[in-house]
């Protein structure tokens, strides 16, 4: 049997997956197969050529089924689930949990971020135990074509979600701030606005293009002692700028984990 997908749920990111499964010519449109209530997101999807339906259960068998509706709509959907192979991107519901509900077995968990939308996203990825290996390929080959994807325990999905999920916020606060201090040191906020957002896409650039080089030393090469740099450094450190973001993460971490139990 040929590689089919079933899609329940057609929001963003559902939209960002396959939109990069076609142009990365992972899966052609007729082989995928996209249902959501919404009239507006079932247009996004039939543009792309995918078969669409506005109920769950008119899904037809396929191979792998993806699902990618908000946790709590999980329950009302959980029935129409028609594949053996179910990849999953909703937060906070586990494997067990998906197995229970779908019956099953074959699970794959996948933790996508924001930048995914812009084919640069970083996604942790969990299978069941009872996956083999090739279950997940669809799924790998399905996220590398919208950034990258790591494969962890499900046991850390919580500090996937921390890293990557909660990330993209923390970046924004550093751009926040950075706006807010140019500001104050005289800047129009326009010129502010400019500096600020094209700095961080140049230092993100050189983080990824220089894998081998720690973000430590990159900083070092370019904070001369007693220098601008060095200054703005000390000061943040002062301030508990990177024990803040370290704490950050785990703070989010341990909230996944309080959530999950709810």
């Amino acid at each position: 049997m040929s590689t089919t997908l079933s899609v329940i749920g057609a929001g963003n990111m559902a939209s960002a997956i396959i939109r990069g499964a076609i142009d990365g010519q992972i899966l052609l449109p007729s082989q995928i197969f996209v249902a959501d209530p919404s009239e507006d997101a079932r247009a996004a999807f039939a543009e792309f050529g995918c078969t669409v339906f506005a109920d769950a259960k008119d899904l037809p068998e396929t191979t792998h089924c993806l699902l990618a509706v908000k946790p709590q709509i999980f329950p009302l959907v959980s029935g129409a689930v028609n594949a053996e192979v179910v990849y999953s991107i909703m937060a906070g519901i586990s494997i067990q949990q998906i197995q229970d509900e779908t019956g099953k077995t074959s699970v794959v968990r996948v933790m996508p971020n924001l930048p995914c939308q812009l084919g640069l996203g970083a996604a942790g990825l969990a299978c069941a135990k009872e996956a083999v290996s090739e279950d997940a390929t669809l799924a790998i080959e399905l996220f590398n074509s919208i950034g990258i994807v790591e494969e962890v325990d499900e046991s850390l999905m919580n500090a996937v979600t921390a890293v990557s999920g909660s990330g993209p916020a923390y970046i924004f606060l550093l751009a926040e701030a950075m706006m807010k201090g140019a500001i104050e040191a005289g800047l129009s906020a326009s010129t502010a606005n400019a500096l600020v957002r094209q700095t961080i896409k140049g230092a993100a650039e050189m983080l990824t293009v220089d894998k081998h080089a720690s973000p430590e030393k990159m900083r070092a090469a370019v904070t001369s002692k007693g220098g601008t740099t060095h200054a703005a450094i000390e000061s943040m450190k002062e301030s508990g700028v990177p024990e803040g973001i370290a704490n950050g993460v785990i703070a989010a971490r341990n909230r996944g984990i309080e959530l999950g139990k709810s």
